[in-house]
């Protein structure tokens, strides 16, 4: 019985763990989309006649983002659980008399925030970090264009425009030892491949209050293998791929792309997976 007791906790707790488990944006890459960003005291919270959505009004004690200013912004949400029926690991609630850090957007036409997937918070039981305040305190001189990104949601997922397949086909065939490397592709904003690096033999330069890259140095100061030597020459002919843009703003940027490279011994092909 003991056992079947601690299975049981065992599967709710990892339920718990991994049901909202996902990555919170940068705080300056939630402020740029972000339509408002305040810290706020919430003065009302009003159920629906039918108890299913409840509406919460802020009274705004400091807006970060640059905008019109409202002195309040209100929110509906889904009620909680006690009200609905309906139970997740996920759920969440705002109360009455909180103090929150909220970064708003739009969303499907309506104004709405998060928590879970989010850098907003009830500031009664999270904190602010010096970071983070650094970043909301400078977020209005913030330029995207003038950094580099990687794999962050707020941009589209870039494709080659470069017959990458016909490329391939042109791989040397040889006896390697090694056939695996996983390539960083510096690309600028206009699409054009700048240089080709594997795992190790590339840095970052990071800006300091945004936590974002500002530079790309590659730096091959460790011996390279035949088949990453092969493998990045081979790359180096994908000139051109897609522009990656914000998606709020459509700016284009500068990113580094991740390229899984192997090759079959076999078949004595060489393979990708974007």
């Amino acid at each position: 019985m003991k056992k079947r007791i601690l299975t049981i906790l065992t599967i709710l707790i990892s339920a718990i763990s991994f049901a909202c488990s996902c990555d919170i944006p940068k705080p300056i890459l939630e402020f740029e989309s972000a339509e408002y960003v305040f810290e706020g005291n919430v003065i009302s919270k009003i159920y629906a006649k039918d108890s299913l959505t409840y509406t919460i009004t802020f009274d705004i004690t400091k807006h970060y983002k640059e905008s019109d200013n409202p002195k309040n912004l209100e929110f509906t949400f889904k009620s909680e659980s006690k009200y609905t029926g309906e139970w997740t690991s996920c759920d969440w609630s705002v109360n009455k008399d909180e103090n929150w850090l909220v970064y708003a957007k739009y969303w499907k036409e309506k104004l709405t925030f998060g928590y879970f997937c989010s850098n907003s918070k009830p500031l009664d039981r999270r904190t602010i970090f010096k970071k983070e305040q650094n970043v909301l305190n400078n977020g209005n001189s913030f330029k995207l264009e003038n950094y580099i990104y990687q794999s962050e949601t707020e941009f589209n997922f870039t494709k080659p425009i470069s017959n990458i397949d016909s490329i391939f086909r042109t791989g040397q065939i040889k006896e390697y030892e090694r056939t695996f490397t996983v390539l960083k592709l510096y690309i600028d904003k206009k699409g054009n491949l700048i240089s080709v690096s594997n795992r190790f033999g590339y840095q970052f330069e990071i800006d300091s209050i945004f936590n974002l890259p500002i530079e790309f140095k590659t730096n091959f100061d460790k011996p390279i293998p035949e088949f990453e030597k092969d493998a990045i020459e081979l790359v180096e002919n994908i000139r051109k791929w897609e522009i990656k843009r914000h998606d709020k703003t459509n700016i284009p940027v500068f990113y580094v792309r991740s390229l899984i490279i192997t090759y079959d011994k076999e078949k004595k092909e060489w393979n990708y997976e974007l």
